[in-house]
């Protein structure tokens, strides 16, 4: 994943690139934040809808019918699972 402050012109507050390997979101910084949460909740939950991401029963996590990739972060102790 690769996050970068981008100038996206005024057409959005957050643009995203995803691909099997990887994932990068631009974050228009100059919109006030509650638009960049809202944006960004949109776009995570469409990824979810769309099935390019699930959680797999085992609790891992990874894009849908993938194994995790090796090395992927590990939870934080504060999620709960």
């Amino acid at each position: 994943m690769r996050v970068t402050n981008e100038d996206l012109r005024g057409e959005a507050p957050v643009a995203l690139r995803d691909s099997r390997t990887n994932y990068e979101l631009a974050i228009d910084f100059s919109y006030p934040p509650e638009q960049i949460a809202a944006a960004l909740t949109d776009v995570f939950q469409e990824a979810v809808n769309s099935r390019r991401w699930s959680r797999h029963a085992n609790g891992e996590h990874g894009q849908a019918d993938d194994e995790p990739p090796a090395g992927y972060a590990a939870r934080h102790p504060e999620d709960g699972y």
